[in-house]
């Protein structure tokens, strides 16, 4: 993936042909590069890596159609076409691990995919010139998403995870500054329901005592204040209070490098194995950066309120809130009982 968001021309892994010619208003490869110099570099490096997949599927259908990428033959059949292959699994997709291959993705990344699809097309249509017989995903219906299903931590399943990770910091032969920055990270990601990508993001700087300063938000919009619960900042302050003032990232490495998603995914399968080990499997917890998230914006929109949990999301719009604190069968079913 290009650091600075754009799309690869010529990366094997993605298998989009290069540019027949130079022509910037024709060459849909041309255009995807500009479009992600423009318009998505500055986001969330796993946005962009998602956009750059989305896009890369439906050029590498479109080369594969035609032979070339001129736009304008770009129209609305083509479209519904490339939509109808995406959820038959007929289209190469590019992922993070081995080769393009035709496979069956899920509703979301199916919805997901024709959104950026389609951003990209009304970027051209209205920024870079018109196609001849209109924006050519106008008229096309829109994939439905999935019914949103919450995926959080009860609270006693919350006390096990934060336990657990405190039994960590004390085990022998891990080193206790280790342990006590891996419970921070936890407490931190249920203390504020950031993204991983957006903690992972932050620098020292921005900690005031009470929460984030200029928050970088996905889509690129800057947050000007986020505060972390009260019970977790304090385990936030121990770390900090062991890392010392340096300026740099927040959560670090050993040798002092900005922590990464992979290094972060680690740290939680560890402290989640340590929370099930004498648990029949059943009752593991299924842990993700993802979970705390929905748990903290469930436990929000419950206690404070839905406005609350959407000014702390991130989101811009509700369009997305709505699965983070969608009620499970049980929670409404109890609430319906309890009416009078």
């Amino acid at each position: 993936m290009s650091n600075d968001g754009r799309l690869p021309v010529n990366n094997l892994q993605h298998k989009v042909l290069a540019p027949q010619h130079h022509d910037l208003q024709t060459s849909l490869l041309a255009l995807a590069e500009r479009y992600f110099q423009t318009q998505v570099a500055g986001q969330a490096a796993g946005t962009i890596d998602a956009k750059q997949r989305d896009l890369a599927c439906f050029l590498t259908f479109y080369t594969q159609l035609y032979g070339h990428d001129d736009r304008r033959e770009w129209y609305k059949a083509v479209t519904e076409a490339f939509l109808r292959a995406l959820a038959r699994g007929q289209v190469p997709r590019p992922s993070k691990r081995g080769a393009p291959k035709p496979q069956r993705l899920s509703q979301s990344t199916i919805a997901r995919t024709y959104a950026t699809v389609r951003h990209f097309a009304r970027w051209i249509h209205k920024h870079v010139a018109a196609f001849p017989l209109g924006c050519p995903t106008d008229g096309v219906k829109a994939p439905e998403e999935e019914e949103p299903k919450w995926k959080g931590l009860s609270r006693l399943e919350q006390l096990r995870l934060l336990t657990a990770a405190q039994t960590l910091r004390v085990r022998k032969g891990r080193g206790t500054d280790q342990g006590l920055r891996d419970h921070a990270l936890v407490a931190t990601l249920l203390g504020t329901g950031l993204r991983i990508s957006e903690l992972l993001a932050i620098d020292v700087a921005q900690y005031n005592q009470r929460g984030f300063v200029q928050v970088l938000r996905k889509g690129g919009h800057v947050q000007k204040f986020l505060p972390i619960q009260k019970q977790h900042r304090e385990v936030l302050d121990e770390w900090l209070a062991q890392r010392g003032d340096a300026p740099g990232p927040l959560f670090t490495t050993r040798s002092g490098q900005r922590l990464d998603r992979t290094q972060a995914f680690v740290i939680l399968r560890r402290i989640a194995r340590q929370a099930n080990a004498h648990l029949p499997p059943e009752q593991h917890l299924q842990v993700s950066p993802h979970v705390l998230r929905h748990t903290l914006l469930r436990k929000v929109a419950n206690e404070k309120g839905l406005h609350y949990a959407m000014e702390l999301s991130g989101h811009r719009s509700d369009r997305y809130i709505w699965r983070y604190v969608k009620p499970d069968e049980q929670s409404l079913a109890e609430a319906i009982d309890e009416l009078d």
